[in-house]
């Protein structure tokens, strides 16, 4: 069986095209994801979108069974976000587990700025963990996304020919400052918001140089870096992290038991962590 969508020469293309890929990148879901009511009922123009997902599962006889979801899109123009957002939670409904290769099909109904769209996507470790605790729940995922990207670039290239280890925060500045003493002069003060996003390309080098100092980046669930070289004030001594661990983890670890926060930590052997409610959650490699 394959997936159709609303007929039009852009969709009639990927449509015909999803059957053939799928059988040889040995893909075993198929998602189509249409507008539920294509009428505009009020002038109002919404910020969501009731959509039409249905999910086609492979079976072991090569046949694709299909499941129909229905539920709300946010709207962001020109962003996978929100696809990406509601694939995570399917994962998170096991409706999608872990190792399977995904292709996504959308039309132009949706309202996120693509006339068509096809992206194939595998639900490796990263992204089958990241969406089963949660991670990304109350923050902005395409930052959160942009900082795990950092944090394997360092891993793999160091700095200066060196190892990094540094750690990021991530939630509410206003709770965490609390906790927050500045060790050295604040590399991002007085920037603008936009020029300290984690997701904005430019920056990805000016975070990996003050990568090697001491000390922790703070970052706020939109992707602001608040701050870097920032030392974490708050008692360990209750955190549950195993023996073994150093200061990064356990303030960390202390610091989102305290906050509505997660932490990246990134050790000198090359191993990235993700903390959250005071505890080592999900190891990324």
């Amino acid at each position: 069986m394959i997936p159709s969508l609303p007929s039009n020469p852009i969709q009639e293309s990927i449509s015909q095209a999803v059957g053939t890929i799928a059988r040889n990148i040995k893909a075993n879901i198929i998602v189509t994801l249409t507008r539920k009511e294509v009428e505009i009922i009020s002038a109002e123009e919404s910020l969501s979108t009731d959509v039409r997902a249905v999910v086609f599962k492979r079976t072991d006889t090569g046949a694709y069974l299909d499941q129909i979801h229905e539920t709300t899109l946010l709207k962001k123009m020109d962003s996978l976000k929100p696809i990406k957002d509601l694939l995570s939670d399917f994962v998170t409904k096991k409706i999608i587990s872990k190792g399977d290769r995904v292709i996504c099909v959308a039309d132009e109904t949706l309202g996120v700025g693509f006339s068509g769209l096809m992206f194939i996507l595998d639900i490796d470790d990263v992204f089958f963990k990241v969406s089963t605790h949660k991670i990304t729940e109350n923050i902005d995922s395409d930052a959160f996304e942009s900082l795990i990207n950092i944090a394997f670039e360092l891993v793999q290239e160091g700095r200066e020919g060196k190892k990094v280890g540094t750690s990021f925060v991530v939630g509410d500045y206003n709770e965490l400052k609390q906790f927050c003493r500045q060790l050295i002069f604040n590399p991002f003060q007085g920037y603008s918001e936009e020029k300290c996003k984690i997701q904005d390309p430019e920056i990805k080098e000016t975070v990996k140089e003050f990568s090697q100092l001491d000390g922790a980046f703070i970052i706020e669930r939109n992707g602001r870096i608040q701050s870097a070289g920032t030392y974490l004030d708050l008692d360990t001594s209750d955190v549950e992290i195993p023996d073994g661990f150093g200061t990064k983890h356990r303030c960390c670890a202390a610091i989102t038991k305290k906050c509505d926060a997660i932490a990246v930590v990134l050790s000198e052997s090359g191993v990235v962590r993700i903390l959250k409610k005071g505890k080592i959650i999900a190891r990324l490699n």
